[in-house]
Parts: C-alpha cells; sequence; structure tokens
C-alpha cells in the first residue's frame, strides 16, 4: 500500500464579521433543524471548525456561523483553503456538507433527521450547561492532537463505510484538506468514522483528533451525523448539472446503440421475442442494413447525438439519410465543449426542419439520463413530438433503475466496479426519485434513471401510444412512441427558448429565433 502524508489543518479564530456565504450555497434552511444547531452550538460549541476560501467565503459552515450570531458570538474558528477555483469551491461546498457527517450514499438531511425524533435529542442535551460563546470552552476544535491511525482503527472496528470514504478522499484530493475525527472519552469515535477508514485504506499515519468527554458523545454523535439540511439542487446548481451531465469523454464507437436496433433484433429472432445483444447487428453486413432499413426507414433523425459517432455509421456506413442533433458537443475532448461545432450541428439541423424533412424514426439513446430536470425532459418530448409527422416512429431508450450502475450509486449492491462508486461522491439527489449526483469535485452532473412505468408516463405526454418495455442485455427501458399530440404552441415555445439557448460554462448554444422560425415553417404556425 502507498502511504500517503497527512494534510493536517490549522484552525484559527476570526471575525464573524471577515466572514461571508457562498451565493451557489444550495442549502435549504430548515427552520426546526436550524434551532437544534444553535441548541447543539450552545451545549457542545464549535466541536468542527468552518471551512472558508482565503477571501472568508464559507464552504462549509453557513448555518452554523447564522446560528452563532444569533447566540451572540464575535469569533468563529475556521480553516482557510487556498487557490479553489469556482468549480471546485462549488464541488467542495456539497462534498463537506456530506463529508461532515457519517452519510450513507442514500442518506439526505430529511432521512437523517427522521431517525431520532427531535425531542428525544433537546431531552438528552438538557442537562449539559450552556456554553458562553465568549468563553474558550466554546471552541474545543481549537484543541487538537495527533494521533496514530493504526492504534485509532484497532479500538474502532466496524463495517466500512464506503460513501463517506469516497467523500474523504474527494477533500484529500482536489480540495486539499481533510476533516478532524471526533472522539468521546479516550477511544470512540463519535464523528468521522468514514474519514478514519480512509486514513488507514489510503495509509495515512496519523490523523487530527477533537476530543469530548465522555458524557456528550451520544448528544455530539447525534448532533454531527444525524443533522444535515437539505439540498436546493435545482435552484443554485441547475445550470452545472446541466451542462456537466452532457460531457463527452473521447471514446468513439462504430456500432448502433441498442436503442437503434434491439427492436429489430428481437423481431427477427426465431421466436420473435429473444432479446440479444446489439452487437448482433453489423452495420457492415448488407443483409442487415436492408432488414434495418425496412424497419426503421431511410430518413431518420439522431436526437442528442453526443460524439456523431452512431450517426456517422448510420449515413457513411450504412448509406442512411441520418440528421444528427446534439447541442453540447464536444468533439471528443474529454472535457470542455466545441461551442462553434454545436451551432454549425444545430444549424444543419434547422435547414431540415425548416424544410419539412419527414422522419422515418426518431432515435434517442441514453439522452433523457443526462437530463436532471423532469421539466426539462418533457421539453425534450414535446419537442421529438412536434418534429414527428404521423408516420414517424420513436424510439427512445434510457439506463434503468433496476442497472448495475444505478444500484451501486445509491449503495443498494455492493462490490461492482465502476467510475462512480470508485471514485466519486455520487449520492441520490433528493429532489427526484431515481436521480444521482456525482463527480462533485470536478464536473458536478447529474443522471436520472428511470423505471418502466416513468418512462412510458414521460413519452405518453407526447404521443397517444406508447410500448415500453425493458432490455434486459444492456439493463435499459426502452419506448416505441407513434401518434404524436397535437401540438401545443405555447409549450413547444418554451421547448424551445430552453433547447436552443443551452448554458455552456460561459456562453449559450444562442438560436433560439433560429429554431422558432424553423418550426414555425414546419407546422405552419406561429409560434
Amino acid at each position: 500500500m502507498n502511504s500517503r502524508k497527512p494534510k493536517f489543518v490549522h484552525v484559527q479564530l476570526v471575525d464573524i464579521s471577515w466572514l461571508k456565504g457562498a451565493t451557489y450555497n444550495p442549502r435549504i434552511r430548515d427552520p426546526h433543524r436550524f434551532e437544534l444547531i444553535k441548541t447543539s452550538l450552545r451545549k457542545l460549541g464549535w466541536v468542527l471548525p468552518m471551512y472558508v476560501t482565503e477571501e472568508g467565503e464559507i464552504l462549509s459552515g453557513h448555518q452554523r456561523l447564522d446560528a452563532a450570531k444569533e447566540l451572540g458570538a464575535q469569533k468563529a474558528p475556521v480553516v482557510i483553503l487556498y487557490g479553489l477555483d469556482l468549480e471546485r469551491r462549488r464541488g467542495a461546498n456539497i462534498v463537506f456538507n456530506r463529508a461532515t457527517n457519517d452519510m450513507h450514499k442514500n442518506d439526505s438531511g430529511g432521512s437523517l433527521a427522521e431517525r431520532f425524533p427531535m425531542s428525544v435529542v433537546k431531552e438528552m442535551v438538557n442537562d449539559l450547561p450552556d456554553i458562553l460563546p465568549t468563553s474558550e470552552a466554546f471552541f474545543p476544535c481549537m484543541d487538537m492532537t495527533v494521533e496514530d491511525t493504526r492504534e485509532m482503527m484497532g479500538k474502532n472496528i466496524r463495517t466500512f463505510l464506503s460513501h463517506a470514504i469516497r467523500q474523504s478522499e474527494s477533500l484529500y484530493h482536489w480540495a486539499k484538506t481533510s476533516i478532524p475525527i471526533i472522539v468521546a472519552g479516550k477511544s470512540r469515535v463519535v464523528n468521522g468514522i468514514g474519514r478514519l477508514q480512509h486514513a488507514s485504506e489510503v495509509g495515512i499515519s496519523d490523523v487530527q483528533v477533537i476530543r469530548v468527554g465522555k458524557e456528550k458523545g451520544e448528544a455530539v454523535s447525534i448532533f454531527l451525523n444525524q443533522l444535515s439540511m437539505d439540498f436546493d439542487l435545482e435552484d443554485k446548481y441547475a445550470d452545472v448539472l446541466r451542462y456537466n451531465s452532457f460531457r463527452r469523454a473521447s471514446n468513439r464507437q462504430e456500432f448502433l446503440m441498442p436503442t437503434m436496433c434491439c427492436d429489430l433484433i428481437t423481431a427477427m429472432s426465431k421466436s420473435g421475442k429473444t432479446q440479444r445483444a446489439a452487437s448482433t447487428f453489423n452495420p457492415e453486413n448488407e443483409k442487415h442494413v436492408r432488414a434495418w432499413k425496412k424497419w426503421y426507414g431511410e430518413t431518420v433523425l439522431d436526437f442528442g447525438a453526443g460524439l456523431l459517432d452512431k450517426s456517422l455509421v448510420m449515413r457513411d456506413v450504412m448509406n442512411v439519410d441520418c440528421v444528427a442533433f446534439e447541442p453540447f458537443y464536444t468533439g471528443g475532448k474529454d472535457s470542455g465543449f466545441d461551442i462553434e461545432a454545436a451551432r454549425y450541428i444545430t444549424d444543419v439541423f434547422l435547414e431540415r426542419v425548416s424544410s419539412g424533412t419527414e422522419f422515418d424514426s426518431i432515435f434517442l439513446a441514453s439522452v433523457l439520463n443526462s437530463v436532471p430536470f423532469s421539466t426539462d425532459r418533457r421539453r425534450i418530448v414535446t419537442l421529438v413530438s412536434a418534429l414527428s409527422t404521423p408516420g414517424t416512429v420513436v424510439y427512445a431508450g434510457a439506463i434503468s433503475r433496476s442497472s448495475d450502475r444505478y444500484l451501486a450509486a445509491t449503495g443498494a449492491k455492493d462490490n461492482i466496479s465502476n467510475h462512480e462508486t470508485q471514485f466519486d461522491s455520487s449520492f441520490s439527489a433528493g429532489y427526484e426519485e431515481g436521480v444521482i449526483v456525482a463527480d462533485l469535485m470536478k464536473h458536478p452532473k447529474a443522471q436520472k434513471y428511470f423505471t418502466v412505468d416513468e418512462w412510458r408516463e414521460l413519452w405518453g405526454q407526447g404521443f397517444s401510444h406508447v410500448e415500453a418495455y425493458t432490455y434486459k442485455p444492456n439493463q435499459l427501458v426502452q419506448a416505441v412512441a407513434r401518434d404524436a399530440l397535437p401540438t401545443n404552441p405555447i409549450e413547444l415555445r418554451e421547448a424551445i427558448e430552453f433547447e436552443f439557448d443551452l448554458p455552456f460554462p460561459n456562453d449559450t448554444l444562442n438560436r433560439v429565433d433560429e429554431a422558432l422560425d424553423a418550426f414555425s415553417a414546419r407546422l405552419q404556425m406561429a409560434i
């Protein structure tokens, strides 16, 4: 095992007036839980320090600072972190809020609060004396010791908290910092067992420890592990989650996605029902291509085409008239976007829309997994419906909630090797069932995983006939949608204004006017 150097923190007292909240902080204040934070400070003091930037912008501790102000405190204990850019600060803000608690993947502020009746918590600390905010006792985090990791682990043998360990890894690697461990009495870790396990896992020899009296141990454990505010990611992180969810790595493929051929493969099996892997279809086999064209047609739309690799297979290898639309085109780069290329792709697509091109099939291959909010997904269905003529069939696929990827990301299934569980602090977003947030310290992204019923209901908002089923070889939900519902011009305009002005980090797609003109010409109606 490769040992790593400890990233010890230095805690200092600063004037409260120097500190300022982060505008991107997504925490939603629950008044009841906020009162408990005040109770925690009044009875226990600052057990853990705040974390701030060199300008005093708060990364961790917004609620505690406000509570301390109401208690009359003039000073606050802080750890100052240097050199974090905005994206890194955003990620650290969320990771700190989860890393402070010994959380599991599926924990949220609300679920934690439900485990212990708050009346019981208040009664537990009722006999503890109040601590004056002007006294040294108000700042127990100022008194830290350095202790041997292995020795501390030997006294705290517990089940490993993989989610908490990954969060500690994120802070260690990306924010270049750590959070001290809280010990009650001589040896019992009451907060930070995941942080201790991380240090042991990667070979960090020593950890910083803050000790509290044995009589306070249970209260500290509950207040630090079970008390947390929920996130409002839909407000403060909306645009970041939108464009980061569409990032594409440079992994071009020369075969079709299941959504683009699995119905044909199933129908052509001996039983007419056997589901086989998409690789069964060979785009270079003339017999396969003839069958494909008979099934899907010769003019198709690849909506959300990613790297355009599948579009090019259909166009150049299979000789299909394939129109591609990809507003977040990266050009195969591992990060960032090729904005001008995205606009060019959009312009070509809008020319075909305006000219009235009738699509035999429209494909959406896992596109809506990458759309983090339900309103945005409904808008895409509205657009696809408006692009459909009476003969158009829509084939849409998405990763299901029964997939290994989702089960691993939520902690429902262990021992699955994938990027989310091994390297990122992924967790359930909380604002919608089946949404996972991950990659917080680099490029925060959200992924939505679907049930068959959700998938059918979503596409039923734009089409009168929807068949939805599970495609087991790839753990997908699939939908075949026909007969588009009548276009609502108000809803279509909202969808166009969303989709054709999608946010980039420092720009937008900027094609709303062109899209309004193209759809108006296609549908022969004012939008």
